[in-house]
């Protein structure tokens, strides 16, 4: 069967590698190209219907080597009909209502012929599949907005659902993922930025379509627990599903339809934000190849292991998109503009009306179940006995109420998230070890630790420390790995003095936007720092550096901030940084601090007669 997989997927690999081309000269012959607008991201014509050599790639192999199976080709009428729905409207744009028709009808062929006869789904779960199926359609469509990304996600997916379907021997379920995967893969080659060809809505509609179904139909028919069957096809398809959730919620709140085009999705954000193109869908395609990796790992060994693993990524995915519903609002003409941001989420206004409290603790009440959990499950290498898995939904009930209460004691929910530091860490430590120490005494006290494993409680103690910490740190986490991502552009700055006043100073210029710096080194005389890196960004030497660097880094302007220097060592550096040339910016305190000690020569009282520089952040100048 290997063999047969194997060979479907090189056919499909080199058809699509052969059509693509093809399809995208007669694309250009007969004018069929995507012209740039305000509302999309490309910048040039580009040819369009690259979904036609996707189907064509898949449906050829699919002909020859489906071995009759009546559910297959009922699927396969289903996604036929959507491509052809996709033709239509990339050629005559069709009302959303009669694409909403058009689909539910196709998923209803899918799920009668995939689930009914033969698994007798239960009547509630048929109008579940039929939306599940419609709305991932219109979620790869969506996702659809970058080179290489749909494809890109497209080409992850299939390929982790073939790795769940021959683990889990659904043999056809498998077959199909992999002459997909083969399908998509040789399309990338063409779509990836910068892109010659855009599959359109005929291809990103069909591949949403062909993989949910097959997502579903796999775990319908070999999942043995309801968990692996709700997790597994949610993990493997998160990006799409990601991506159009945070899309819906964010253009709900700000009173646009939801159906339209526009720049306002996660990659456009991670965009605004200072990544590249290909840095953003890099950065989609690790979360896809992570999600993948779970559900792979949680059919492999145990449905609890998908779950625990599970719920961590969505609490980090969520926080993800907490992060980038403050970098973009809508501007004119739906040009995307960084804003500075404001400590607000859209999921919290939404649903708990700026109540954020109320959220803070809900998800310390699934980081110590999580933790609890996990820790049974670690204690019993995933085998948990049911006389302790009962202990452990009894003890729980107990445990809850308990942390959250101390947790409270001592102050978790009275600070702001992305500005978590050490102080708060060791609150977060005290909170969970007198927790811990509590929980091990009400414990000790009610069950006597009968059926108790000692254990647990340290496993549970290390395993809540990491959660509650890492949970308090992970905006501001995000946000520095994707600092580190950006390729922001700017005014390039030296700043002179690498201690704690250049360190606010870096901080200040980087995470303001709208200021217009990059910094690009600091400058300071003390040799155990020279060599060094501050935030990523390196102690290029002393004083005597600065003229050489000024010239080597094409620096635009100097910012000095020592505030421990003496007199008349500040004086020395000012005049070697006034004779670059440059704009000298100096830290109005420091200014004053000299002036008013009366240690300040004429000639240093003239050189700290210097403006701000320009919108630099009254806080930090003034």
């Amino acid at each position: 069967m290997l063999e047969i997989v194997l060979a479907g997927a090189m056919c499909a690999l080199l058809l699509s590698l052969t059509l693509t081309p093809l399809v995208r000269m007669a694309a250009h012959r007969y004018g069929f190209l995507a012209q740039p607008r305000v509302d999309r991201w490309h910048q040039q014509p580009t040819a369009l219907f690259g979904g036609v050599g996707i189907f064509l790639a898949f449906a050829i192999p699919f002909a020859v080597l489906n071995e009759h199976d009546w559910s297959l080709l009922f699927l396969m009428a289903g996604a036929t009909t959507v491509f052809g729905l996709g033709v239509a409207d990339d050629l005559y744009p069709i009302q959303p209502y009669v694409k909403l028709l058009v689909q539910i009808v196709a998923a209803g062929l899918a799920t009668y012929g995939a689930f009914v006869p033969a698994h007798g789904m239960a009547l509630p779960l048929i109008p579940l599949a039929i939306f599940g199926l419609v709305a991932l359609t219109n979620a790869f469509n969506l996702l659809d907005n970058m080179d290489g990304l749909s494809a890109g996600i497209a080409c992850i997916t299939s390929f982790f659902l073939f790795l769940v379907s021959f683990t889990m021997q659904s043999w056809m379920v498998a077959l199909c993922a992999a002459i997909l995967f083969g399908a998509t893969l040789g399309f990338l080659l063409y779509n990836f930025n910068p892109a010659t060809i855009f599959m359109g809505d005929s291809g990103s509609m069909f591949l949403g379509f062909t993989l949910a179904a097959l997502t579903m139909k796999g775990n319908w028919e070999q999942a043995t627990s309801l968990l692996l069957m709700v997790l597994t096809p949610l993990l493997i398809l998160a990006v799409p599903i990601f991506d159009t959730t945070f899309v819906t919620l964010v253009r709900w709140m700000n009173g646009k339809a939801i159906s339209q085009g526009g720049r306002d999705h996660t990659s456009h954000r991670l965009v605004a934000f200072g990544l590249s193109e290909r840095k953003t869908v890099a950065l989609f395609y690790s979360i896809s190849i992570t999600c993948g990796s779970i559900a792979f790992l949680g059919v492999l060994y145990n449905a609890l292991l998908l779950s625990l693993l599970g719920t961590i990524m969505v609490i980090g995915i969520s926080s993800l998109g907490i992060f980038l519903s403050r970098i973009v609002v809508y501007g004119n003409e739906g040009e995307p503009r960084v804003r500075a941001a404001a400590d607000q989420g859209v999921v919290l206004d939404i649903f708990v009306m700026h109540k954020r409290r109320i959220l803070e603790v809900l998800v310390d009440v699934v980081l110590i179940g999580l933790a609890y959990a996990s820790s049974f499950v670690i204690r019993f290498d995933g085998d948990i006995p049911p006389q302790h898995l009962r202990v452990l939904a009894e003890s729980l009930s107990l445990i809850l109420p308990l942390k959250l209460v101390v947790f409270a004691a001592f102050g978790l929910y009275g600070g702001v998230w992305r500005y978590v530091g050490m102080r708060d860490l060791i609150e977060i430590f005290k909170a969970v070890t007198l927790s811990s120490v509590l929980s091990i005494a009400v414990m000790t006290m009610l069950f006597r630790f009968d059926l108790f494993p000692r254990t647990v409680f340290v496993i549970d103690w290390m395993f809540l420390m990491l959660l509650v910490s890492g949970v308090r740190t992970i905006i501001r986490i995000i946000r520095e790995y994707l600092f580190s991502l950006s390729d922001r552009e700017g005014e390039r700055v030296i700043i002179v003095g690498a201690g704690d006043a250049g360190e606010m100073v870096f901080r200040e210029l980087r995470n303001n936007a709208r200021i217009g710096y990059l910094p690009v080194g600091f400058i300071d005389d003390d040799p155990e720092k020279q060599g060094r890196r501050i935030h990523g960004v390196p102690v290029l030497g002393g004083r005597d550096k600065i003229v050489e660097l000024v010239e080597r880094l094409q620096i635009d302007q100097i910012m000095v901030a020592i505030p421990s220097a003496p007199a008349e060592s500040f004086e020395r550096i000012i005049s070697i940084c006034k004779s670059t040339g440059l704009p000298v910016t100096v830290m109005p305190c420091l200014a004053d601090l000299f002036k008013k000690s009366g240690a300040a020569s004429a000639a240093l009282v003239e050189a700290l007669n210097i403006k701000p520089a320009r919108d630099i952040g009254k806080s930090l100048w003034h």
